[in-house]
């Protein structure tokens, strides 16, 4: 599912291969042909296929190219060097991420900044993965296998070194306290300056209410910690992670929290589970095993993350109704609204 607005892209794509013959006049690289992902609710991404000219006629690839949105978006600010920052440094960590990344500051391409990576050839887990047939239709040990490396590969990101390179210089470190005024300020954002849903303002005042009273030392956060951000081989390895914007510096329970409360929150939904996935606290265990210490205040991280999440899904529903979509989800009466409450409900600090 896509936002309304969007470029004309056979125009976003012939100037990008101008660009690419700028970059590169001796090869002078040519269409093959491009696709525009039909998923996505953020930023546009564009799969084009060139070749080399001339002499390098058989020599193909496939690039990756992507744009902020063209009109208002789900975050207020889209930082493009952030996350081709946060790639680097995650590959610079050993973790699967794709490389070389640059971003293009020029407007006369593209009318906007844009980065550019290699794609990389693999599956991507449906967002539901109970619609998915590579999940579904194998044996619960291959998905056990699978899920076991994503929990890994969550840990291996939380243990990069951040200090190493000045990733703080453009990857934003916030404690607890400033991630909570991040997402007070989104709160007055999201929904062009409306409460649009109180109870989230409510749910993030009880946050900030129940702040661990400490908390780890800060790690490279993900951010959008999801298993479809994730490209997996046939042997069920993340071969790359994807989907930086929301990287930061932080607690690594935020990670593992969102993780965690968005695949609770979807079971209990639909009422599925995939078979082979770890349990709630099998994931913990795996998780804090890799890590190399254990977790702490977990149950807040995952409201807190449950908030943050819920007010994204939010802004994505406005940004339909605005564009007179047809609805994402109930805004008012969202259910998640209720799996929150009732996590709260339980909550014991």
């Amino acid at each position: 599912m896509t936002l309304a607005v969007q470029r004309d892209p056979d125009v976003v794509v012939a100037a990008f291969v101008a660009w690419l013959r700028d970059q590169d006049p001796a090869g002078a690289p040519e269409l093959v042909g491009y696709e525009r992902p039909s998923d996505g609710l953020s930023s546009e991404t564009f799969l084009v296929d060139v070749r080399g000219a001339g002499s390098d006629r058989t020599v193909g690839q496939r690039l990756v190219l992507r744009l902020p949105p063209p009109n208002t978006g789900i975050f207020p600010r889209y930082d493009l060097m952030l996350q081709a920052r946060a790639q680097e440094a995650a590959a610079d960590g050993g973790v699967p991420a794709p490389v070389p990344v640059q971003v293009e500051t020029d407007p006369k391409w593209l009318g906007a900044d844009f980065l550019v990576m290699p794609a990389v050839a693999g599956h991507v887990p449906d967002p539901m993965p109970f619609r998915d047939h590579w999940l579904t239709k194998v044996p619960a040990e291959l998905n056990a296998t699978l899920y076991g490396n994503y929990i890994d590969v969550i840990a291996d990101i939380n243990r990069v070194d951040w200090r190493h390179g000045d990733l703080a210089d453009v990857v934003p470190v916030r404690d607890n306290a400033a991630e909570i005024a991040y997402w007070r300020d989104y709160l007055g954002w999201y929904a062009d300056g409306t409460v649009l849903v109180p109870a989230l303002v409510d749910a993030l005042e009880w946050c900030e209410a129940r702040r661990p009273a400490t908390e780890p030392d800060p790690s490279f956060l993900w951010g959008d910690v999801r298993l479809g951000n994730v490209i997996f081989d046939d042997e069920r390895t993340p071969v790359a992670v994807l989907d930086w914007e929301m990287a930061s510096i932080g607690a690594a329970e935020h990670d593992l929290a969102w993780c965690l409360t968005l695949e609770a929150t979807q079971d209990e939904l639909f009422q599925r589970t995939m078979p082979g996935f770890l349990d709630h606290d099998a994931a913990v265990r795996r998780y804090e095993a890799r890590l190399g210490r254990p977790v702490h205040d977990l149950p807040w991280y995952e409201i807190f993350g449950l908030v943050r999440s819920t007010a994204i899904m939010s802004r994505v529903a406005h940004l339909h109704e605005l564009a007179g979509l047809p609805a994402y989800f109930p805004i008012a009466d969202n259910p998640i609204l209720a799996i929150l409450q009732r996590r709260i409900d339980a909550f014991r600090g």
